[in-house]
C-alpha cells in the first residue's frame, strides 16, 4: 500500500508518540444508500489479528484488512491548537 504523509501529520504523530489506525466506517442516510469511508485513530487497535501494520517514516500505521485502496492513501492534519484532528482519504476499491 502507498502511503501520503504531510509533513504535519507526521511531526504531529512522532509528538503523541502513537501509531495510527485507519478504520472504514459505515455512513447511512435517510433517502441514500450508504457510503463506507475511511477514519482515523490515534492508538493502536485492540484486535491486532485484524489490522496489517506499515512501517512509514518510522511511523506505525495499522490498517484494517478489509480496507483496499485503488492508488494510495493520503493522511493529513488539519485544525488548529487542541483542536487538531488527523484524516485518512483513499478511494476504496
Amino acid at each position: 500500500m502507498n502511503f501520503e504523509i504531510d509533513n504535519e501529520a507526521k511531526k504531529w504523530l512522532k509528538l503523541k508518540g502513537k501509531p495510527l489506525t485507519v478504520e472504514t466506517v459505515q455512513v447511512n442516510g435517510c433517502c441514500t444508500v450508504g457510503v463506507q469511508d475511511l477514519i482515523a485513530l490515534l492508538g493502536k487497535p485492540k484486535a491486532l489479528d485484524y489490522y496489517d501494520e506499515f512501517n512509514v517514516d518510522n511511523l506505525s500505521i495499522y490498517i484494517h484488512k478489509n480496507i483496499k485502496v485503488k492508488d494510495k492513501m493520503i493522511i493529513k492534519l488539519s485544525g488548529f491548537g487542541f483542536l487538531k484532528t488527523i484524516t485518512a482519504k483513499g478511494v476504496l476499491q
